[in-house]
């Protein structure tokens, strides 16, 4: 697990040094994906960033900022010391670098953004509803990625996503499978 992990903040840092806004849509979706199939916020917490990094990378108004550059090294600095962190079984401080990295994105949001609205907090609702599509409960989707759920049901009320991403298993094949481990 902890070698997924390295690769899934190498591949973001990679993407996010080359301004490579398709790999890290793919790696945010990836790591949802993965997150809503096995409950875990770490992963959760990885898609935002990696889903926030592709959002701010997009906005010219934000890459063009005469302080872009010194907050991009920065961020690139987090994401090398959380890998080291992750590399020496060093989860409470990898754990800390995270939340590092997601209080940046805030901070440049908040501070070079057009809009009031928070682009992490976005993020977690978007992220969420990705989480919904896969089979997981409002709450559970909510408590994966730590968004609000009023925000999110009126999130999944006006996108199609849940109607296009299929789960893994349906309900149907759920049910078989606990029966069989229950009922045997």
């Amino acid at each position: 697990m902890i070698s997924n992990l390295v690769d899934f903040v190498e591949k973001i840092r990679q993407a996010f040094r080359k301004n490579d806004l398709i790999k890290l849509r793919m790696l945010s979706n990836d790591l949802i994906e993965q997150a809503a199939l096995t409950s875990d916020p770490i992963l959760a917490q990885l898609s935002l960033i990696s889903y926030s990094f592709q959002k701010l990378l997009s906005k010219p108004h934000i890459i063009e900022a005469e302080k872009w550059g010194e907050v991009k090294t920065r961020i690139d600095y987090s994401l090398k010391k959380a890998s080291v962190h992750l590399n020496k079984k060093n989860f409470k401080e990898f754990e800390k670098e995270l939340d590092n990295i997601s209080l940046k994105v805030f901070e440049v949001d908040s501070s070079m953004g057009n809009y009031v609205a928070n682009l992490y907090e976005k993020a977690k609702v978007k992220q969420a509803s990705r989480a919904y599509a896969f089979g997981l409960s409002l709450r559970q989707s909510s408590n994966l990625t730590g968004a609000n759920e009023k925000d999110l049901l009126s999130y999944i009320g006006i996108t199609k996503i849940h109607d296009r991403e299929k789960p893994a298993k349906g309900i149907k094949e759920r049910k078989k499978n606990l029966e069989g481990i229950f009922f045997e």
